[in-house]
């Protein structure tokens, strides 16, 4: 009879002990799908960010080559009109002396 009280009572042990295994396995299984569920949205995440990365590398590129062009203008510019003030003083010389001959001639002549 002790032995079949035992008996019982390990046998009642046993489901309980099966039961709370199979429990704390679908916790862990839980536990695991929510930690791969959060390592999958860091991951597309971090692929977006790095995606976003090598876009604004290559505007920052993009910039930096137009910027090189528009400087590359504005020394072009710079220099024409550096050459455009020489042009122009050269002009008024020219003009200066041109006036001041025509107005001797125009003193020698009495006509002034």
């Amino acid at each position: 009879m002790k032995v079949f009280l035992i008996a019982v009572l390990f046998s009642l042990c046993i489901p309980a002990s099966h039961a709370e295994i199979g429990a704390s396995l679908q916790q862990l299984q839980n536990r695991a799908n929510a930690a791969y569920e959060q390592m999958m949205q860091a991951r597309r995440e971090a692929d977006n960010l790095q995606k976003d990365v090598a876009f604004a590398e290559k505007q920052l590129q993009a910039a930096r080559e137009r910027l090189a062009e528009r400087e590359k203008n504005l020394e072009t510019t710079r220099q024409k009109s550096v050459e455009a003030a020489r042009r122009l003083e050269r002009a008024s010389s020219q003009w200066k002396e041109a006036s001041d001959i025509l107005e001797r001639e125009w003193q020698q002549s009495g006509r002034y």
